[in-house]
């Protein structure tokens, strides 16, 4: 194997969530590190704030294979997870090297692990596997066991809705692919896509560090490399590459929508907390592509379509909105009244726009969510 010169693709598998990946669920497994302590570490890996300088911190247990890929980040990682038979997609990252000592204790302390003990021992699955919290402590330490892995953050996502794959996903003689906690299994980049389908826009960092890197064919078990012959890097592009032609303005798009795919899921939760204390009824998130629908006591039915923005840079994002927010009215919800939410407060042009068109704005401000009516 050439790890310097060359990157690999692995499946591995992390323990079920049952809170979406946000923090410590007290997860029921059978052995292993999680069965033995009453947590994983990879608990946290769809915690937004997991982030270093231009990275994305995270974790999965680790072989000396992966570490020798990850020494040059040249590692890629689909995380897998069983839910009763089914196993499924939870999250992907590329371009993965491993935290040195030095940098795991920096990043320790930026995250404040040793402070999460605190809530982890809260958990009963946790309490019940140590003598008492001085013993749970000793093996908390300073957090940095639970942070093996950094990937620059475009390369990393984490999927909200997981993804289910078939029975024989694929080879033939095997039903799943690797489940085992301390396991993995190598596969080849074109399978990473085939597994991955239309879950990740076209023009998506990762696919096209999927697609544009030399693999490492030594890596592929030899079973499997005698099944077929690998795709060439142009074969790659060929299959499943964005159309060479897409313009610069799509392009842009695209890679916008990509980069604030964490601040939209923070902004959607804040303002999912908002309208449940407000009262508001009838509450749905992710239907049908409209972000959130809900019924306003004096207003009736809302659909609102949510756009992370920052102060001053409001004007792209409510153009981008009002395509979207019409569409849905029109297609799927013609009885509701369209609302644009914002991260940052509007200009007056936007809300002078927007009221033309006859579409409410909120924002937020302060932890607080205003209101532009119409």
């Amino acid at each position: 194997m050439e790890p310097k010169l060359k990157c690999v693709l692995a499946t591995k598998p992390v323990l079920w969530s049952t809170n979406g990946y946000t923090g410590p669920c007290g997860p029921k497994v059978v052995g292993g590190f999680v069965s033995k302590y009453g947590y994983g570490a990879e608990e946290w890996n769809n915690d937004d704030d997991r982030v270093w300088k231009d990275y994305r911190i995270f974790h999965t247990e680790t072989s000396g294979k992966l570490d020798a890929f990850a020494e040059f980040a040249h590692l890629g990682l689909i995380m897998t997870a069983m839910h009763g038979d089914v196993q499924y997609i939870v999250g992907i990252a590329c371009g993965i090297s491993y935290n040195s000592d030095a940098e795991a204790n920096a990043i320790a302390k930026h995250l404040k692990l040793r402070s999460i003990g605190k809530e982890i021992w809260k958990l009963e699955s946790v309490r019940a596997k140590f003598k008492d919290r001085a013993a749970f402590d000793a093996n908390w330490g300073t957090g940095q066991h639970t942070i093996r892995w950094k990937c620059p953050i475009q390369l990393y996502h984490w999927f909200d809705e997981p993804l289910a794959l078939p029975k024989h996903p694929l080879r033939e003689d095997k039903l799943v692919l690797a489940k085992m906690h301390g396991g993995y299994q190598a596969i080849r980049p074109e399978d990473g896509l085939k597994l991955l389908g239309d879950a990740l826009p076209l023009d998506h960092p990762i696919r096209e560090w999927l697609i544009n890197n030399d693999f490492d064919e030594a890596f592929i078990n030899p079973k499997d490399r005698k099944q077929s012959k690998p795709l060439t890097q142009n074969q790659r592009r060929e299959r499943f590459s964005a159309p060479a032609a897409m313009s610069p303005y799509e392009r842009y798009v695209q890679e916008r929508i990509i980069t604030v795919d964490p601040a939209h899921r923070k902004l959607e939760q804040k303002f999912d907390a908002f309208l449940k204390g407000q009262g508001f009824r009838d509450l749905a998130r992710n239907i049908s592509g409209i972000d959130v629908a809900f019924t306003c006591p004096t207003r009736g039915a809302i659909i609102a379509e949510l756009k992370p923005t920052r102060d001053g840079e409001t004007r792209f994002a409510v153009r981008m909105a009002v395509g979207q927010i019409l569409e849905y009215r029109h297609f799927v919800r013609p009885e509701a009244k369209p609302l644009i939410v914002l991260g940052s407060p509007p200009s007056t042009d936007d809300l002078s726009f927007l009221r033309t068109l006859g579409i409410a704005c909120g924002w937020l401000a302060d932890e607080k969510f205003d209101f532009a009516w119409v």
